[in-house]
């Protein structure tokens, strides 16, 4: 009976060393984006298309020297000459999917985070789950290239065990509010909102009985901000962020600010791989002296992405492939039907089976394309088959020299990232401009410009919308000397 009454007395004292070697709360406070539109821990305004799935390992993360307390007995580890969590690798899991109801586009996410802890010898370890996160995020507008969203957020209590500094005590709602702008290759974003974070307090005690310090933490209002530049526009960018929190409850000894800096490396459209590093910015609990990151995410394309994102708008599409006889030709102009795109009509094969005509209309401020140019998928090289459309507006600036200059502006639709957007249409529209100029149009006459998602002739989020946003335009800017600022403001040339 002695031995069983001494072994309870054993394990209750392992038991409350163990509750006072961790503190019940999350001291790491990295998380990785949602998906390909955010940054490295921020996240973008644009939303996954509707069906649209990102999965994959948000980040694989260390955190090194992130609390330490220095006491005043003497020893070493369990000793009491100090306390410190000296590492922590983090595999965060994250997935999210686009949805669109009511036309309004939005994403629902989650992550779930698995870490390991190491601290002061031997005196502190552990590993387990940590807070599980789910999230909705809103595309709210597109004003221009600012693009403005909101984030919401909910941490539910699973981490496991409970004393290890991977999570908090309770439910942890968050609300951010997103803002982000897309120059040229340049992208900026900016998070900030606000964490009603469950108020925890943990003292790291000596085996003396004296404190060696004091940790707390409670309602926090997050921030940060991004700056991304594309090394190679679809392929490379690289980022640099700041982010923290400023305590808004109770609070000491913990104040999170910090710096990162890293690359994401687009695999195949919008999938990445994502790596960096960086540090805490003050002295302060809770700031890693060093930081590193990998991360891979996963974004395969639904079938109707499988194409480029650029057009001109065209007059209909092109009639299905016939069945039966590959080398039918039943309007006998020596283009078979399956590659005649006009297969009722004679016409020539320079123009896929259809007869030669006007391609192009001068509306006095505008030259408006009556075919459609075609460019190589998720590239600026413009298609053998669009090389026509394009003759025929060099016939057109030649025949009317009155057209002194004329704006070749790109458009895409509103699927996608703006960021990624704008520097497409910027590239094909600088493309047209090429084509132009080597066949014969002078440099001076031509600029070009990119739009990107920001200027859609019709509103609606339909298959039809996007193909009539989808289109590249020609601008007359200035004529016989006048500016044709209006569509009236120039007279169409003979």
């Amino acid at each position: 009976m002695s031995r069983l009454a001494l072994g309870l007395v054993v394990l209750c004292i392992a038991t409350a060393a163990r509750a006072q070697s961790a503190g019940n709360l999350q001291l790491d406070e990295f998380r990785p984006t949602m998906d390909s539109r955010g940054y490295l821990t921020l996240n973008g305004t644009s939303v996954l298309d509707h069906g649209e799935l990102s999965f994959g390992l948000g980040s694989l993360e260390w955190g090194h020297h992130l609390l330490s307390f220095t006491g005043t007995g003497t020893g070493t580890g369990t000793g009491g000459a100090g306390y410190s969590v000296d590492n922590i690798v983090s595999a965060t899991l994250v997935a999210a999917l686009g949805l669109r109801v009511a036309g309004v586009p939005f994403e629902v996410g989650a992550s779930l985070p698995f870490s390991v802890m190491e601290g002061t010898q031997d005196r502190l370890g552990g590993q387990g789950v940590g807070d599980a996160g789910l999230h909705l995020k809103a595309q709210l507008a597109q004003l221009g290239p600012v693009g403005l969203g909101a984030l919401a957020s909910v941490y539910l209590p699973t981490a496991s065990p409970r004393d290890q500094f991977l999570g908090e005590a309770g439910v942890t709602p968050q609300v951010m509010a997103l803002a982000d702008v897309a120059l040229g290759r340049w992208r900026l974003g900016v998070n900030a909102g606000i964490r009603l974070r469950p108020t925890s307090t943990f003292t790291a005690m000596a085996t003396s009985g004296m404190a060696m310090g004091t940790i707390t933490t409670s309602t926090e209002l997050p921030a940060g901000v991004a700056v991304a530049f594309a090394l190679a526009p679809e392929k490379l960018e690289a980022i640099a962020e700041v982010f923290g929190a400023a305590p808004l409850g109770a609070h000491q000894g913990y104040q999170p600010l910090e710096a990162l800096g890293g690359l994401k490396l687009y695999l195949a459209k919008n999938s990445y791989l994502s790596l960096g590093a960086g540090r805490g910015l003050i002295a302060e609990q809770g700031n890693p002296d060093v930081r590193a990151f990998i991360g891979i995410v996963f974004e395969p394309k639904p079938e109707h992405r499988q194409r480029a994102s650029l057009d001109d708008v065209a007059e209909g599409a092109p009639p299905p492939p016939p069945a039966g006889d590959p080398d039918a030709d039943r309007d006998h102009d020596n283009v078979p039907d399956k590659d005649d795109r006009c297969p009722d009509e004679p016409g020539e094969l320079w123009n896929q089976g259809c007869p030669y005509r006007d391609l192009v209309i001068d509306e006095g401020s505008s030259i408006v394309i009556l075919e459609s140019i075609e460019f190589e998928f998720d590239s600026a090289t413009i298609k053998p088959s669009s090389f026509h459309v394009l003759d025929s507006v060099a016939r057109a600036l030649t025949d009317n020299p009155d057209i002194e200059r004329v704006e070749i502006g790109g458009h895409t639709d509103e699927r996608g990232s703006a960021g990624y957007n704008l520097a497409l249409s910027n590239r094909r529209a600088a493309s047209v401009v090429t084509y132009l100029v080597e066949h014969g149009i002078a440099a001076p006459r031509l600029g070009s410009r990119g739009y990107g998602l920001t200027r859609p002739l019709d509103p609606s989020h339909t298959e039809a919308a996007w193909l009539k946003n989808r289109r590249v335009e020609f601008i007359i800017k200035q004529r016989a000397g006048k500016a044709c600022d209006t569509a009236n403001a120039c007279a169409a040339g003979g």
